[in-house]
């Protein structure tokens, strides 16, 4: 499958398009709509993280993937990486993992996932030998456990979804 990957700026018109595209997340992460509004977007300004989407030539606009990245002095961190149903298994998450290596200067960013979606990430954190290294019970979200691969969380104290 052919699919562009573009770089989302703070200014682009397609903003609200990730948001709704990724706005499911909002039942697994509580705090999604504000964590994306006043923190990614304001946060592309200042290049401590970075926003791609994939695109396929036939799709029409419609958005195939999303990757935020964190690329702070602190954490090197994979925030979100998803690939639509239709999309999978055609190399896009792969590519996302690749831009993250590049863009976050490591092959060993942070990345976390939820109970509920690890068996759909298991392959490609294996691949690209991803370590577990942490488990945090009703962290982002209640009777949910969220796993943590290549380090631990940095979060101020009392703050929560980073």
């Amino acid at each position: 499958m052919i699919c562009n990957i573009k770089r989302i700026t703070a200014v682009d018109s397609k903003i609200d398009s990730i948001f709704s595209e990724l706005s499911f997340l909002r039942t697994e992460y509580p705090e999604f709509y504000s964590w994306f509004y006043d923190k990614v977007v304001p946060e592309l300004s200042n290049g401590s993280r970075e926003v791609f989407i994939a695109q396929t030539p036939l799709s029409f606009g419609k958005i195939n993937g999303v990757l935020v990245l964190k690329n702070t002095n602190f954490e090197k961190k994979i925030c979100t990486l998803y690939v639509d149903k239709e999309s999978r298994l055609n190399g896009i998450g792969q590519r996302f993992i690749d831009i993250a290596f590049n863009e976050l200067d490591t092959d060993k960013p942070l990345i976390t996932v939820s109970d509920n979606r690890i068996s759909d990430f298991s392959r490609l954190l294996k691949k690209n030998n991803f370590e577990i290294v942490d488990s945090l019970s009703n962290y982002y979200s209640e009777n949910h456990v969220e796993y943590t691969f290549n380090g631990h969380l940095y979060l101020p104290e009392n703050v929560k979804y980073a």
